[in-house]
């Protein structure tokens, strides 16, 4: 635990404190257990400490399921690198916050989706976090008080494009959802600048889907002079870029601070589209499943016992969102077992459809028992067909022995 100075927390921040780090002592790793990340998620949803402790529950077991704690060991998606314009400043200089530019005018949406798998997004997306996270704690262990993030969102170069409005109210809103349910309280200010006049359309829509305490964060800048006025609240200006109005030029003299962040200008090349291939093969080559509106459905696998480290190897394709979990229980009599009973290994979390057939290999837990559990809770009248395909290999790929139950 970091040596933070206790005196810093009222009585209601001391119990959440407590409370959280107690419910969840078998899940905590050292490196993430620090008073300010574990307050965070007391504060995120309102000092409700049994809604905070099932967010953090959850997070802890995903950060568990993708090992978030050596995510900056996973080369660099180069597609992500070069196409999705997201770059971490350094400190503002004021408030204790750290300055994070995303110039998302700039991102080709459609042709992230057609491009990248959502695995894939998500190691990238959870690379950039955790990198936050890290450079948060350690400001806040020099200082003794807590860090956030003042974001800035240029959505300069954003073109009006039929697809727009489906893209950001679907795919693009959930894999927001994913990052700021797993890291709440890490945005202080979300300053949205150079936004077109068709954005309040876009933020009608996407506005009721967000939490309030994160509508509540928004500023829009129209002009560069209120953009000024905003950062200026939080941030020393000599620490911001000056095409957002700061005083900051890179090594290069460039006003962008390119040093720092890529700011593509063209689209990604149709010949960078994701192509089926041998991992991962089109989706009407995969297993199916419906799910009806409001429900969901279990596939058993049963994984015999080996000599070599079992990896797992998932396939995953839908036309609309869905949940998916993964439970496991070492013993081979828990076919019949519910869930509940079970060790929920991969956390329930919504996914959003993407027209790439995703592939994801992570480290399997062992022989026994593996429960998939998809969902279509979010319909309320429409079914959902799921395309997967599970596999369980050792490292070089090679099948091992399993069982489909159902």
């Amino acid at each position: 635990r970091s040596g933070m100075v206790m005196q810093t927390f009222n009585e209601r921040e001391l119990e959440a404190l407590h409370f959280l780090r107690e419910q969840t002592k078998d899940l905590l790793q050292p490196g993430y257990d620090t008073d300010y990340n574990i307050l965070r998620w007391a504060q995120g949803y309102g000092f409700n400490l049994e809604e905070a402790l099932f967010h953090l529950t959850r997070h802890l077991k995903f950060r568990r399921f993708f090992d978030l704690d050596n995510v900056d060991k996973i080369k660099d998606n180069k597609i992500l690198k070069q196409y999705f314009p997201l770059g971490l400043m350094g400190k503002t200089g004021k408030n204790n916050h750290l300055l994070v530019v995303e110039c998302a005018g700039r991102i080709d949406l459609s042709g992230i989706l057609r491009s990248v798998q959502m695995s894939a997004f998500i190691y990238q997306r959870f690379k950039f976090q955790e990198m936050m996270l890290r450079e948060t704690n350690r400001m806040e262990a020099l200082n003794k008080a807590q860090c956030s993030s003042v974001y800035i969102l240029d959505l300069d170069g954003l073109k009006l494009d039929p697809s727009l409005l489906s893209i950001v109210t679907g795919p693009y809103r959930l894999l927001w959802v994913l990052v700021y349910t797993n890291y709440p309280e890490f945005i202080d200010k979300l300053v949205i600048v150079n936004a077109p006049t068709y954005v309040s359309v876009l933020w009608k829509a996407v506005s009721p889907l967000l939490p309030e305490r994160t509508c509540n964060k928004v500023r829009f800048a129209t002009t560069l002079d209120e953009t000024i006025r905003e950062l200026e609240k939080n941030c020393d200006m000599k620490y911001v870029p000056k095409h957002w109005g700061g005083d900051l030029i890179d090594s290069n003299g460039d006003p962008m601070c390119r040093d720092r962040i890529t700011i593509p200008m063209d689209s990604i090349p149709k010949e960078l589209y994701w192509k089926p291939n041998d991992k991962s093969p089109p989706y009407n080559q995969l297993d199916s499943i419906v799910i009806s509106a409001g429900s969901w459905k279990l596939v058993t696998i049963k994984l015999g016992a080996c000599d070599r480290k079992p990896f797992l190897i998932f396939n995953r394709y839908s036309e609309r969102t869905y949940s998916m979990a993964i439970y496991h229980s070492a013993d081979e009599n828990a076919i019949d077992q519910s869930v509940e009973e079970m060790r929920d290994w991969a956390p329930v979390f919504d996914y959003p459809p993407l027209p790439t057939v995703d592939y994801l290999k992570v480290p399997a837990l062992g022989p026994g028992v593996y429960k998939f559990r998809f969902g279509n809770e979010q319909a309320w009248f429409r079914s959902v067909t799921l395309y997967y395909r599970i596999r369980f290999v050792d490292e070089s790929d090679n099948p091992l022995p399993m069982e489909v139950i159902n």
